[in-house]
């Protein structure tokens, strides 16, 4: 189960254990129309989660290799624009 609050994010997992996740960045893909969040867990900075969302905000998973490789991109810019202070 997902549920998403004040940029924070609260999944369940099937045994039971409650994780706790913060959004990272937020970005809009022109190619694919679509919008994405990722995520980093709150006790694992390193533990990231990646959704597109609608205007409902409903999360959805992402499936596509293509999805896939320009959210990789969109986060190495995002790492670069961190380490030059940006």
């Amino acid at each position: 189960m997902e549920k998403k609050i004040n940029n924070i994010l609260f999944i369940t997992t099937a045994e039971g254990e409650r994780l706790t996740f913060r959004v990272l960045f937020t970005y809009h893909s022109e190619r694919f129309g679509k919008d994405y969040a990722v995520f980093y867990g709150e006790h694992d900075k390193n533990h990231l989660l990646a959704y597109s969302y609608d205007e409902n905000k409903t999360l959805s998973e992402i499936q596509d290799a293509e999805e896939g490789a320009e959210l990789e991109a969109a986060l190495a810019r995002f790492d670069a624009e961190q380490a030059n202070g940006i």
